[in-house]
């Protein structure tokens, strides 16, 4: 049971992951208007950002589809940690870089900030793999 949750958390976060990368990396209006938001508050050009943290997020997804195929520990640690942070960046940016912070995304972000907690416990207990 325990190896079928891991699947769909892994499976979670490559869809959710892809799913905001995509509409930042074809620069969709509502995703550029996010973006000229935190420009205004972090003094960082809108679109290096925007396709930036498009990138990143596809970058995760990949880490996260190659830690499913090869079950490498180091690997799910980086893409879970890098989960991690991205998580808590992007709450950081829904409350001091939003006027209004979208509440669906916080609570995107938190989901996604919870399962990698977990997962980064999880991988913690995997046994060992020789190479």
């Amino acid at each position: 049971m325990k190896k079928i949750i891991d699947q769909i958390i892994n499976i979670i976060t490559i869809a959710v992951m892809t799913f905001f990368a995509i509409p930042k990396l074809l620069a969709k209006p509502q995703s550029t208007a996010g973006f000229i938001q935190f420009e205004k508050v972090i003094h960082l050009d809108a679109d290096f950002f925007r396709i930036f943290t498009g990138i990143s997020e596809l970058s995760l997804a990949l880490l996260v589809l190659i830690f499913i195929f090869n079950k490498n520990e180091t690997i799910g640690k980086i893409a879970y940690t890098f989960l991690l942070v991205t998580m808590v960046t992007a709450l950081g940016l829904e409350f001091f870089a939003r006027p209004e912070p979208k509440i669906v995304l916080v609570i995107i972000a938190i989901f996604l900030a919870l399962l990698s907690i977990y997962k980064l416990k999880s991988i913690n207990k995997l046994p060992k793999i020789k190479l």
